[in-house]
Formats: C-alpha cells, sequence, structure tokens
C-alpha cells in the first residue's frame, strides 16, 4: 500500500519537524528577524507561535440554528450567486460550482458535520480515528480495497484522496482524474461506502491503532506544548479546551471497537452531511448521482451537540505557562470578548474597526522596538479570533531577561498610552491600505481559480459556518466600509477594548523562573495603575511622498528573443529580462532578481555578514528611508519581497499585483543601488540573536541540528551554526559592505516575470529601475566544498516527550547532469513509496517517513537523507527496517511495477490542464539562470516515458551504496 491515510488534523499538531529540523520557539524568534524585512507582520508570526503552535482555522461555533437566524439585524452579505444548492428529502444538502478550471475534472469533498468537539468523555480521537478507519474496509472494498481501487483509477493519496479532522468537521476529499460518467459513478459509490458501510475490522484497527499514535508523536515538541497550554487557558471552561482532534492517546490505544463504531453510527448520517462538488459538472448530474447512491440512506435523530459557550471572566487574570525547554520567555495580555460572525455590513464593519486598531497598535509598536529597552526585546500587537463568535486582542512582549514585573510594567504602559491617546489619521491611512490590498489580493485570487482552490474556499466558509459570500463581493464591501472609516470611531473602540474588556496575562516562562513570578495582586494593581497613568504621547517621522522624485528614463535594449510565449530581453549593462504572460492568477505577478556568485565571491571573513546584512536589509531600510518610512511608502502594495544571500547565488524574490509592480521594481532598485545598515538598530539585534543563540545551548532540538551541521558542513564553515562570539564580532560596516560585495551590479543577473502583466509594462519599467545598474563583473556558478566525508554519529539524549528523531545523512561525489537530477526524483519516489509501506503500514512505527535524493551541480555530489519521528524504544528495529530497503534498492534495483507505477502519477500530475503558475515560475527561473531557453516540461515528458528500472541502478548503487553518513538520533532523556 502507497501513500496511505495521510489522513490529517487540525489542531495543535505542529509540523515543524521539516527533514531533520525541529523549530523551538528560540529558533522561530531567530526566523522572525529573517522574515521581519517582508510584508508580514512580527505579530502574525509570534502569536502564530503562541496561540496554537500551529496553523489551524478559528474555530467555530457548530450548531442546529439556521444561518438566518444568526444574522444581525442589518444589511446582509450578498450571497454567491454562481453555486447551486439543494438539500435531498433525507437532509443531505450538497453544492455544486461549475467551474472550467482545470477542464474536464472534478474536484469533490464529502463534509460530515461533527470533529472532536461532539466526542464524549470516552471518545477523545476517535473522530479522527474514524476517519483512518474509512479506508481500511468497507463493505465493497475490504481492508485497503478503496485506497487500492481509488490507485486503480489513476489517483494519487495524499494528492488526489485524502481526509481530515477538525472540530467541527471531518471530510474525504477527491481530485478525479476525468468527469466521465463512469468516473464520477465511481466517486460516488466510494463516497457512499465510506459513510454508510465501514465494517470497523479488528484486526484492520489494531494496525491503524499505532499509525494514529505515530501521527500525534510526531507533534511532540515545545511548539506544540505551548500551542497545547495557550489554547487550554484562553479557552478554559469551553468544549475548545478540552477536544484536540488528534486526541488522547491512552483512548486511541485502548478504546474498545464498539465505543469507535458508536461514534460512526450516531453522527455519519445524510442529515448530517454536505456534498461539495466543483469543476466540469452540472447540478443535475450531481442530483442523478445523489439520488442513486445516497437519497435512500434514512435521516436519524442526531445526539444534542455540546454548549459551545467560551466563558469570558469580567475580572483580570494572571496564567503561567512552565516548560523545561523555554529559551525566549514572553508575557501576553489577552483582552477577549464576543464578536458577532460576519453576516451583514454592521458585522463587518465591527471586524475592520478591531482589525484595523490593532494594526496600527502593531505598526507603532514595531517602530518603537526596533531596539531593545532594558526590560523588553520586541512588543507585538494582533487582532486574532478565539473560536466563532469570539475574538482576542494580544499584545506581547518578547523579555530581555527575568524581571518580570519591569517587563508587564512596560507592556501595560504602552497599552495605556494608546489607549489615551489613540493613533494618528497617518496610522489610520497606512494601516487602511494595507488591509484594503490584502483583501483586493484575496479577491484576485479567487477569480479564475482551479478546481482545488475553489473548492476549499467554499469549505472552509461551510466548517466556520460563514455566509457563502464570494470573495469579490466581501472584498466590494469591505472596501466601501474601510474607506468610510474615521480616526475618531477607531481611537474610540480601542480605547473603550483596552478599558472594558478583562485582560488574561500569561506568562510564558522556563521552569526554573517559576518561583519569580509576581502574585496576581501585583500584577492588578500594576494594570490599573498604568491605566490610570498613562505616559506621553509619541510623535511621528514626516514621511517622504514617495520612494522617487523622478522616474528615471528608459536603458537601451540591446536584444529581443521570442520562444514560444516567453520572451527574453537584454539591456545594455548586461542584465535580462525573462518574461511569460499568464492570467491564471488575475491581477498578480511573480518576480524574482538573480544571479550567480553569492558568499562564495567574497573572503571567508565577509561571508557571514553578507548573508545577516540581507536578512536585515528592510530593518535597516534602503534609498535613505528608515523602515517606518518604507511601510508608509507601500502600505497601498500588496507586495511581498525577500531578499536572499546563498553559497552561489544571490537574488530578491516575491510578488506583486499588477499596478504594484512598479513599486516592487522601485523597492529593488534602491535594495541595490542604496543599502544600507543603521548600527544602533544592528547593536540591538545582533545582542537580541546571541542571547538566544545563547540561551538554546540547552534545547535538544537546538542541539542535534546543530551537532549535524557541524559535521556536514565541515568543509564550509559560513553554512555552520553561528556562535554568539562569531555574532557579536560582526560591525555594522562589515554588514554594509558584504552587502555591497553581493549586490549591486547588473551582468550575469536576471529579472524574471510570470504572471498578469503586458510585456511591454514589464519592459519599459525594468528598462527604466534595472537599466541604470552598474554592469560590473558576471559571475558563473561557483564549485562549492564537499560535504563530509566518512561515516559520523550524532545522539543526543535530553527532553522529556516519548519521541525519538532517527535522520540518517548521506553524500556521495557524483557527476550532475538533467538527467541524473530525474532519476534521482524518480529514485526518491520509488523508495519513499517502499518506506511508507514497510515502516507506516506494516511497521506502524513512522506515520510518516521522509525520504530523498538530489544532485547539486556546484558540488558535483549526490546528497540524500531518511527522517523521521518516532517512539524512541523503537529507533533501532525501526532504523534496520528503512536502510534494509535502502540495500534491497541498491543491489537489486526498483521493479517495472513500482516504475509505470509513480510514472503514471507523475504524468498525470503534468498534463497540460494540469500545470500551473508554480510549474512556469520554476522552469522560467531555471532557464534564466542557464540563460538557455528549453522546453523543460517535454524534455522531462520525453525522459518519463522511455525510463526503465536499469536506468535507475548505477545510480541506486553509487548513491544508496555510499559510506559518507551521518547517522543521527535524538532521544529523551534515558531519566525520562
Amino acid at each position: 500500500m502507497v501513500e496511505r491515510k495521510r489522513a490529517f488534523v487540525i489542531a495543535s499538531q505542529f509540523p515543524c519537524l521539516t527533514a531533520v529540523r525541529l523549530a523551538p520557539l528560540s529558533l522561530l524568534l531567530l526566523s522572525i528577524i529573517k522574515v521581519f524585512m517582508n510584508k508580514l507582520p512580527l505579530s502574525v508570526l509570534i502569536a502564530t507561535a503562541l496561540l496554537a503552535g500551529c496553523s489551524h482555522a478559528p474555530l467555530p461555533v457548530a450548531t442546529d440554528t439556521p444561518v438566518a437566524a444568526l444574522a444581525s439585524q442589518s444589511a446582509p452579505l450578498p450571497l454567491r450567486s454562481d453555486i447551486q444548492q439543494g438539500t435531498l428529502a433525507n437532509g443531505m444538502q450538497y453544492i455544486v460550482l461549475p467551474n472550467a478550471e482545470p477542464a474536464d475534472r472534478v474536484s469533490m469533498q464529502l463534509i460530515v458535520h461533527a470533529g472532536s468537539l461532539v466526542e464524549a468523555d470516552d471518545q477523545k480521537g476517535i473522530a479522527h480515528l474514524v476517519e483512518h478507519m474509512a479506508f481500511n474496509g468497507t463493505e465493497k472494498f475490504p481492508a485497503n480495497g478503496i485506497i487500492e481501487h481509488q490507485e486503480s483509477l489513476g489517483m494519487v493519496f495524499g494528492r488526489d484522496v485524502n481526509a481530515m479532522t477538525e472540530y467541527y468537521t471531518t471530510s474525504y476529499y477527491l481530485h478525479l482524474p476525468n468527469n466521465s460518467e463512469q468516473m464520477m459513478d465511481e466517486a460516488f459509490t466510494m463516497f457512499s461506502e465510506q459513510i454508510s458501510a465501514l465494517r470497523f475490522d479488528p484486526a484492520e484497527l489494531e494496525k491503524e491503532r499505532p499509525v494514529v499514535e505515530e501521527e500525534w508523536r510526531r507533534g511532540l515538541n515545545m511548539m506544540a506544548r505551548l500551542g497545547t497550554a495557550n489554547r487550554q487557558i484562553t479557552l478554559e471552561g469551553s468544549r475548545f479546551g478540552e477536544r484536540d482532534p488528534i486526541g488522547d492517546m491512552d483512548l486511541v490505544r485502548n478504546v474498545d471497537a464498539e465505543r469507535i463504531e458508536a461514534f460512526y453510527q450516531d453522527w455519519y448520517h445524510p442529515n448530517n452531511m454536505t456534498m461539495l462538488v466543483v469543476g466540469s459538472i452540472d447540478k443535475s448530474q450531481v442530483e442523478a448521482l445523489l439520488s442513486k447512491h445516497f437519497a435512500a440512506m434514512p435521516a436519524k435523530t442526531l445526539p444534542v451537540r455540546p454548549d459551545l459557550t467560551v466563558p469570558l471572566p469580567q475580572e483580570l487574570q494572571f496564567k503561567t505557562i512552565e516548560d523545561a525547554e523555554i529559551t525566549t520567555e514572553v508575557l501576553s495580555v489577552n483582552l477577549r470578548a464576543v464578536q458577532a460572525e460576519v453576516y451583514s455590513e454592521a458585522d463587518l464593519k465591527a471586524e475592520l474597526l478591531n482589525s484595523l486598531a490593532m494594526m496600527m497598535f502593531d505598526n507603532r509598536l514595531r517602530v518603537q522596538y526596533q531596539t531593545e529597552s532594558d526590560y523588553v526585546s520586541r512588543m507585538v500587537a494582533s487582532a486574532m479570533p478565539l473560536a466563532t463568535g469570539y475574538s482576542n486582542d494580544r499584545v506581547m512582549a518578547i523579555l530581555k531577561d527575568g524581571n518580570y514585573l519591569k517587563g508587564m510594567e512596560e507592556l501595560f504602559t504602552e497599552v495605556s498610552r494608546y489607549a489615551t491617546h489613540g493613533f494618528s489619521q497617518r496610522d489610520l491611512d497606512t494601516a487602511r491600505k494595507e488591509l484594503s490590498s490584502r483583501y483586493r489580493t484575496m479577491a484576485d485570487g479567487q477569480k479564475g481559480a482551479k478546481n482545488s482552490r475553489q473548492m476549499m474556499a467554499i469549505f472552509n466558509k461551510i466548517r466556520m459556518q460563514k455566509p457563502l459570500v464570494h470573495m469579490s463581493d466581501y472584498n466590494a464591501v469591505a472596501q466601501r466600509v474601510l474607506a468610510e472609516l474615521s480616526i475618531e470611531e477607531i481611537n474610540k473602540h480601542f480605547t473603550q477594548t483596552m478599558n472594558q474588556r478583562a485582560p488574561l496575562v500569561i506568562a510564558q516562562i522556563n521552569t526554573d523562573n517559576a518561583v519569580a513570578q509576581p502574585s496576581i495582586e501585583q500584577v492588578e494593581q500594576l494594570w490599573l495603575h498604568t491605566l490610570a497613568n498613562p505616559p506621553a504621547a509619541l510623535t511621528q517621522q514626516a514621511v517622504p511622498k514617495s520612494l522617487f522624485d523622478k522616474v528615471p528614463a528608459p536603458a537601451e535594449v540591446v536584444d529581443r528573443q521570442t520562444f514560444g510565449n516567453v520572451i527574453k530581453w537584454t539591456l545594455a549593462n548586461g542584465a535580462q529580462v525573462w518574461y511569460q504572460y499568464s492570467d491564471e492568477s488575475v491581477n498578480q505577478v511573480q518576480l524574482q532578481w538573480q544571479g550567480f556568485g553569492g558568499t562564495m565571491q567574497l573572503p571567508q571573513s565577509e561571508r557571514r555578514a553578507a548573508t545577516l546584512a540581507a536578512r536585515n536589509l528592510r530593518s535597516f531600510g534602503y534609498g535613505g528611508f528608515n523602515s517606518e518610512a518604507l511601510s508608509t511608502l507601500n502600505a497601498e502594495h500588496n507586495m511581498r519581497q525577500i531578499t536572499y544571500v546563498q553559497l552561489d547565488r544571490q537574488g530578491v524574490f516575491g510578488s506583486a499585483e499588477q499596478d504594484s509592480v512598479e513599486a516592487w521594481l522601485q523597492n529593488l532598485n534602491l535594495m541595490l543601488t542604496a543599502p544600507q545598515v543603521d548600527s544602533t538598530i544592528w547593536q540591538a539585534k545582533r545582542t537580541f540573536l546571541a542571547r538566544n543563540i545563547e540561551r538554546r545551548k540547552d534545547s535538544p532540538s537546538s542541539n542535534f541540528n546543530k551537532q549535524i551541521d557541524l559535521l556536514r558542513y565541515v568543509n564550509t564553515p559560513s553554512k555552520q551554526p553561528l556562535s554568539a562570539a562569531e555574532l557579536r564580532s560582526i560591525t555594522s560596516e562589515q554588514l554594509l559592505s558584504a552587502y555591497k560585495g553581493v549586490f549591486g551590479t547588473a551582468a550575469g543577473h536576471q529579472l524574471v516575470v510570470i504572471g498578469d502583466i503586458e510585456a511591454e509594462r514589464v519592459l519599459d519599467l525594468a528598462s527604466r529601475y534595472l537599466g541604470a545598474l552598474p554592469a560590473g563583473e558576471a559571475h558563473s556558478e561557483p564549485k562549492l566544498p564537499p560535504l563530509i566525508s566518512g561515516r559520523h554519529q550524532v545522539l543526543i539524549e535530553a527532553g522529556e516527550e516519548p519521541q525519538g528523531i532517527t535522520s540518517v545523512l548521506f553524500n556521495v561525489d557524483y557527476p550532475y547532469s538533467k538527467e541524473a537530477e530525474y532519476q534521482a526524483y524518480l529514485l526518491t519516489r520509488v523508495v519513499s513509496l517502499r518506506m511508507r509501506e514497510q515502516l507506516r503500514e506494516k511497521a506502524g512505527g513512522v506515520y510518516s517517513p521522509r525520504f530523498g535524493i538530489k544532485l547539486e551541480r556546484a558540488r558535483q555530489q549526490a546528497y540524500g537523507m531518511i527522517s523521521y519521528s518516532h517512539q524512541p524504544e523503537r529507533a533501532e528495529e525501526l532504523k534496520q527496517m528503512a536502510l534494509a530497503i535502502t540495500k534491497d534498492v541498491a543491489a537489486n534495483g526498483v521493479t517495472q511495477k513500482e516504475v509505470d507505477t509513480i510514472r503514471e502519477q507523475l504524468l498525470s500530475g503534468l498534463k497540460p490542464e494540469a500545470i500551473n503558475d508554480r510549474h512556469r515560475y520554476r522552469w522560467l527561473i531555471e532557464m534564466a539562470a542557464e540563460d538557455h531557453y528549453s522546453d523543460l516540461h517535454e524534455n522531462y515528458l520525453k525522459w518519463l516515458n522511455k525510463v526503465t528500472p536499469a536506468d535507475l541502478q548505477p545510480m541506486a548503487t553509487v548513491v544508496l551504496n555510499t559510506d559518507n553518513i551521518i547517522d543521527a538520533l535524538l532521544l529523551p532523556d534515558s531519566k525520562s
């Protein structure tokens, strides 16, 4: 069985393991500095870490009350006119959205309106377990038959078939390879079997329990613990704090089949389901299939749903979250309240009023805390959904040291400052432009969207019980409401929010510091005192009106070449522009400025500085503008720009709306021609980063990653973990010098553009903002030092979670070619298939084993890894199983059946209707870097159609028999 039951839950399971990487909070905060230069607010990043430890959706209220009865009395938002809805006699609801993209394809989702919130006390985790069992035997498809049948129809599990359990729903989806009558009938047959004819075979159940347990185990890390703790505190006394979709593992391991089947019998009935169908199909076809497969199912009385009220205490509360692995401590003030869901313009106005106020607060705090105070390193604010019908305005402070009362006083003081003095018209104008551009982008994103995206948009509305409003209509109302809001309204709302909502103060601290926490009486007295004694208002610096006083003249275009629908222009200074038009995403454009060279063109002593300078560029500002001015000037442009420097290349990538491409290129011009480093800001950032490096020394995951990288990059010092001492030695002058050594020239660089913008507009803007760059020297792709040779072991025993992490990294010298790259990917897919079959399906010891082989031209090496989380006691057993697979492939190769299976899956995903802008963008970037046009898509298909198992054998023998291995294992402390 291949890639099976990749079912997932939306809960506090945070997918922090990427390859061998774990993400403790301190590492997240390091990445925040890296990402801080783009448009994503710092508050979003930290709030993601603190609220739930994952990116799960807001928690909607399950209710049997008709939607109309919940709507506010003001003008309702307009409902979608492009969807077709209906209800069968047995109560089953259905929604049909005809959609032409991709052609002759259909996507379906069967939604059962029962998730973890309706589980009984002795059923915690059973909604999720039922979802897994839906792929383990029905009347027509015993055991794994339904998966095998889906694969025989050309579907791939995980890509075309999957399921999900969250708080309110359990849902199953299919992306069908065609819309033939036979395919549609097959899909409805399989869905009807899953929701009406599950067997709950005891043998299959016992095989599936450990799979669910391993899914739970892979989320055992500090981030998940903090997310769970925050959820339980902010939702204390409600069902939300007691029901996690992943469940209680003691119950999952031991609950008998009768209690599992009881959940199925209670909730899996047509009057508790919605069928969602999107694609090349009409309502009459869906109704005929529903009549055939679902109409005969009887409706049944559903159990009484639990009360989902969230208690909101009227007095201040102070709670602590203690964890031995916390290295960066955080205080937060949570101001929770009832907030109506958006059914009407009045509801939308209330939501926008609050969102704008908190955005303005966050923008002010971001400017204030570019440098640390005596007690606080950073402070951020955000408006967050708590549960449907409830909101949480959160203000957070990252503490500098252990002076909790002083840090708390500073946090409360900033709340008091803006609650008293409010914000300026400039604050509102900036935030309004930001929010307005976000809504425009979301609306544009739904225009012409493909089935999967359209289906997900509707599903999110259904499960969150929101009205089915088209995003373009929602945007139109939002733009009008935004334009009408005044600074007086917002300041009044903010003052009321800060003064009238009862604060929930949470201290997220290391366990060793629990005794140093203030009493609740001290916290309450401090809150009242600071609100009653606000500090003075802060003045804002003047901001210029534009980035450029005068638009530059266009530079000469010395060459133009056309390759099908791709155009390449060469400017007089050597810069190239590679362009391809696409209206797949209306009004959206993707851009990348790129060139070879990277840090390898610098002396070893400057390589760290170049990377740090690029990561922090927006914090320093450029072109004579500081970060506050740049945020204000760019507010109306919903664009993203990320500057990067790697060993072998450098660039800036991102996206923009069509009308914001000029602003994107203006910013790029200033980044390249007028970088700057603020020494005061760098000193603060350097201190903050160094302190976090030192604090991470006792983090199990940090040590695990550090030991691996120290070995792996022994020949590349600038890729090894950065020490606090080395960081402190880097000056602002070194940052600027290193940055200028990498960026600023045109020769050997390309601007890659794909999206909804006309060719002549691209050329005009590129020739103006890139044409005047100095030519400089073009660099070829540098040769990189090899990865470590020999056999090495890493063993870290630390932490208390019952989780092990095994990572086996390998490399070998191997000549690069496109064919070798293709072979590596096909081998990756085949070996991954075997590992899932052996380690997950048969052994039940791994939820998601990861395997990969990649070719690196700059090193002329192949490298790869095996990585997975597991039960600690089974570390050696499972590793030997994994290595046995690679040894067998190295010795005996892969089979024709395996190649045919993967080939069919890949060909299905590369059909013309399946190609999207992500493919085109990647191909265009590659061609531009090589300065050579070729039909990469067609070339790959030709190779794929003729490749044989024998073609893969030489690579498998060499790569999988290498002696260059890092065998790494992270286990909990033996005492635990």
